[in-house]
């Protein structure tokens, strides 16, 4: 048995305190950290269907209906039938959404601020850049 600690551990709890802090921060707004990654996966790729939405997050399409509609009650996203295929429905922020995103941002940008400030630039710009690399490698495997 192996007694140095896992790499997947550490990953785990980090993963965990930064949903909290971002839980945190946005709880004002009355959006959690998930809702928060979901516009932001909206705003950079719409219109886009739940479907794409669900693929990107790498979760299941029954989760990512669940933020939509959360999301639709709470009138930040709305739901369009995609005018190529009737079949398919689109999510866009509305105004609405795209102002709390905005103000959301800042507040998640300040959270990450303090969340790192135990590393200096050089750190942190390794890393994302290790991050990076180990999430396209997987996302590769998984994709191949």
């Amino acid at each position: 048995m192996s007694v140095t600690a896992r790499a997947f551990f550490y990953i785990q709890q980090v993963e965990q305190l930064v949903r909290r802090r971002v839980d945190e921060c946005l709880q004002p707004d009355g959006i959690t950290a998930g809702q928060y990654m979901v516009m932001n996966l909206i705003i950079h790729h719409e219109p886009v269907s739940s479907a794409e939405l669900a693929r990107r997050a790498n979760m299941t399409a029954q989760s990512m209906g669940e933020f939509i509609k959360h999301l639709e009650a709470k009138e930040f996203v709305t739901r369009t039938t995609d005018p190529n295929n009737r079949r398919v429905i689109q999510v866009s922020l509305t105004p609405a959404g795209r102002k709390l995103l905005v103000r959301c941002e800042s507040k998640v940008d300040q959270a990450e601020r303090e969340f790192f400030d135990i590393l200096n630039g050089e750190e942190i710009a390794q890393m994302r850049f290790l991050l990076s690399r180990v999430r396209s490698a997987q996302l590769a495997r998984r994709s191949a």
